[in-house]
């Protein structure tokens, strides 16, 4: 679904907790949209909690092909946002609270529009007149977040995995991907610069080291 929408010139969102929280938000991004070539992230430190760790967290993520994602998460908002976008040369896609999904493709990729709309055409989409005209619209719904089983369905496929050899979901060497990418994220945050991925191993260490030293003190 994500190459039908376009893989250029794209935008990611997710909203929830931070990296101490929603170690499956993270892996959910890079699983869908893939890993980013660089990260800078801007987290704060015991910022609306007494704890030593990230509690507010926002990181831009740069897929070095045009592509671009931004990840917010934070402990303090008690209401809480549960939302994935995604926007291709071709549509967008926005899931709500882990269970709605509105899916928008475009007739025409948005670089054609571009280059062939009138200035009245652009206006007429402006007022919100003939949007119909432009992208055709679908609606899912699931009963639960869980989007109807997602737990079994993993375990039902690990299961025939070994019994007959099925591809695997999600085999557990993706994991790495995950980690990797918070890892990232800490050490932007920690150098508050922009970090290439892979990241540096032996300096992400040295400036965990130096935070686990400074926590004991």
């Amino acid at each position: 679904m994500i190459k039908e929408l376009g893989e250029q010139h794209g935008m990611a969102k997710v909203a929830e907790f931070s990296l101490i929280k929603p170690p499956h938000q993270i892996d959910l991004i890079q699983w869908i949209c893939g890993m980013p070539k660089k990260v800078y992230t801007k987290a704060q430190y015991g910022f609306q909690r007494d704890i030593p760790v990230e509690d507010d967290v926002t990181t831009i993520f740069d897929y070095g092909n045009g592509a671009t994602g931004v990840f917010i998460t934070c402990t303090h908002d008690v209401m809480g946002t549960d939302r994935l976008e995604i926007l291709g040369d071709k549509g967008k896609i926005v899931v709500d609270n882990s269970k709605k999904v509105n899916i928008k493709r475009l007739l025409k990729p948005e670089s054609e529009m571009s280059a062939t709309m009138s200035m009245h055409e652009v206006s007429e989409i402006l007022r919100g007149d003939g949007p119909g005209a432009i992208y055709e619209e679908e609606m899912i719904e699931f009963d639960s977040m869980w989007g109807g089983g997602q737990h079994q369905a993993v375990l039902e496929n690990f299961a025939a995995n070994i019994l007959d050899g099925t591809p695997l979901i999600a085999p557990g060497s993706d994991g790495i991907h995950g980690v990797e990418l918070a890892n990232a994220m800490h050490l932007s945050s920690w150098l508050n610069q922009e970090v290439s991925i892979p990241i540096d191993e032996d300096l992400y260490l040295e400036e965990l080291t130096k935070r686990r030293e400074a926590e004991r003190k």
